[in-house]
């Protein structure tokens, strides 16, 4: 097993899950718990397909995604902070929303229960020890930047992480709540969609029912066991994305039963969040604001 094809597997695995997670980690600095980020993934790497196969065009694709995602998002927000509903039963909830939608959408489409027809790929670039790599790598990484620079460095920024931390001490200095954490809903839906649009017009080339396959929840334990620090998230889902490049390549040297293999990123995962826990999640998230109940 060769060390560059392994990295470069890493890069292309981890990229759309680094996506998401960056979305999961606004949110949660807003004071939401996105459990929704799966289907976000999912409605983004739809709608990417969709325009691609409408237009030829891989980037149309891509920018569709961004919309896509906002307006799953701006759903799922009006859910939890207007309907004041549980966050992470409105999450989930919608997430089968989209399984199901995306399936009738396949058949409507496509007339296929399984698959879309293949549409071109973003621009791939070939670069030296890390293999070939769509330009969404590019574009993730300015992003990593960007989210940091957001969350730690702007007037904005801060005000969202006030939400998270303490939205009742925010509200009594003016902060409008309501507005920062639809922002950083926005933020996170728009990211999410990236993703799932890097997944699919990114790396496949067409659209699968449910291809995220758990990626959404696989991004939210990456942010968990990074500590909900931007440059620590890259960290874990590149760990994450090496442990799926590993279980791919295994598969076809060692003689274990592929479900083992298959299951252990989800695995690894889920032993560190055993042993790390939620200890450092913002105060306030996953708490329905309401004023003067906290």
């Amino acid at each position: 097993m060769e060390l560059s094809t392994l990295i470069s597997s890493m890069l292309r695995l981890g990229t759309p899950l680094l996506l998401a997670a960056l979305g999961v980690l606004v949110s949660a600095k807003g004071g939401i718990v996105n459990m929704g980020m799966e289907g976000n993934m999912l409605f983004g790497a739809f709608m990417s397909v969709y325009v691609t196969y409408l237009t030829g065009q891989p980037m149309l694709g891509l920018l569709a995604s961004i919309p896509a995602g906002i307006i799953y998002s701006l759903i799922l927000g009006a859910f939890i902070i207007k309907g004041r509903g549980h966050q992470v039963v409105c999450g989930l909830g919608l997430n089968f929303v989209v399984i199901g939608c995306t399936t009738v959408l396949l058949s409507v489409v496509w007339n296929s229960s399984g698959y879309s027809t293949d549409v071109p790929r973003l621009p791939q670039v070939k670069l030296p020890f890390l293999g070939q790599q769509s330009i969404s790598l590019f574009i993730t990484a300015v992003l990593v930047v960007a989210v940091w620079f957001f969350l730690e460095k702007t007037n904005t920024g801060l005000r969202v992480r006030s939400v998270g931390e303490n939205p009742a001490a925010a509200d009594s200095v003016g902060v409008d709540v309501v507005k920062y954490q639809f922002l950083a809903m926005v933020i996170a839906g728009a990211l999410g969609g990236l993703a799932g649009a890097e997944l699919a017009v990114g790396q496949m080339g067409y659209f699968i029912k449910q291809m995220t396959a758990s990626k959404g929840f696989l991004a939210y334990s990456a942010v968990i066991f990074a500590g909900y620090n931007p440059y620590a998230v890259v960290l874990t889902t590149m760990f994450i994305g090496l442990l799926d490049a590993v279980q791919m390549r295994a598969q076809t040297m060692l003689n274990i039963p592929g479900q083992f293999l298959l299951m252990l990123p989800y695995l690894v995962t889920l032993l560190a969040l055993i042993f790390v826990g939620d200890k450092k999640k913002p105060k306030a998230a996953g708490k329905t604001y309401v004023r003067g109940s906290f």
